[in-house]
C-alpha cells in the first residue's frame, strides 16, 4: 500500500515523464518544419539562379522546364510546411508544463503539511511528558504532611503558558506573527 506521498511522488513522475514526451513531439515537429523551410529556400534560390540567366540571355528549355517544377515543388513544400509549423503549434508543451507545475506543488504542499503534522505530533508528545511531571508534582505534595487544595499552592505554570490556555494569547512564548 502506498502512501498519499508515494502517490504524489508518482504523480509528479509521470507528469515528468509527459513533459519530456511532449517536449520531445515538439522538438521533433519544428525540426520537421525547418527542414522544409530550408528545402524551400533551396528551391527558391535555384530558381533566382535561372531568372538571373534567362535574364542575362542565357536560357534553356531545360531550365524553364525545371522553373516550372520547381514552381509546383515550392507549392507542395509551402503546403507541408504550413502543416508541419500547425503541427509544432499544437504540439506546444504548455499543457504538460502546467500539469507538472501542478504536481509539483502538490507535493510540496503534502511536504509542508507533512511537516508540520510532525511538529505537532512533537508538542502532543511534549505535552504529554509535561502532564505526567505535573501528576507527579501532586501526587508528590499529597504525600507531605499538609494536603494542598488547588494546584497552585503545590506549582507556580509559567505565565506564557497560562496566557496560551486561558486567552489564546502568545505573550511571552516569543512568537512572531
Amino acid at each position: 500500500m502506498s502512501s498519499p506521498a508515494d502517490h504524489l511522488i508518482e504523480v509528479v513522475a509521470a507528469a515528468r515523464l509527459a513533459l519530456d514526451e511532449a517536449t520531445a513531439d515538439h522538438a521533433e515537429a519544428c525540426r520537421e518544419a525547418a527542414a522544409l523551410l530550408g528545402r524551400i529556400g533551396q528551391c527558391q534560390a535555384r530558381q533566382g539562379e535561372i531568372t538571373r540567366r534567362r535574364l542575362a540571355g542565357e536560357h534553356s528549355q531545360d531550365e524553364a522546364n525545371e522553373y516550372a517544377a520547381l514552381s509546383g515543388d515550392l507549392a507542395v513544400l509551402r503546403e507541408l510546411h504550413g502543416e508541419a509549423q500547425a503541427r509544432a503549434e499544437a504540439s506546444r508543451p504548455e499543457r504538460q508544463r502546467a500539469a507538472l507545475a501542478r504536481a509539483e506543488a502538490g507535493l510540496s504542499e503534502h511536504q509542508r503539511s507533512a511537516a508540520f503534522e510532525q511538529v505537532k505530533e512533537h508538542a502532543r508528545a511534549a505535552e504529554q511528558v509535561y502532564m505526567q511531571c505535573l501528576r507527579a508534582v501532586w501526587e508528590a505534595a499529597q504525600q507531605q504532611d499538609r494536603r494542598p487544595r488547588t494546584f497552585g499552592e503545590v506549582f507556580r505554570i509559567d505565565q506564557a503558558i497560562m496566557n496560551l490556555c486561558r486567552f489564546n494569547s502568545f505573550q511571552g512564548l516569543e512568537i512572531q506573527r
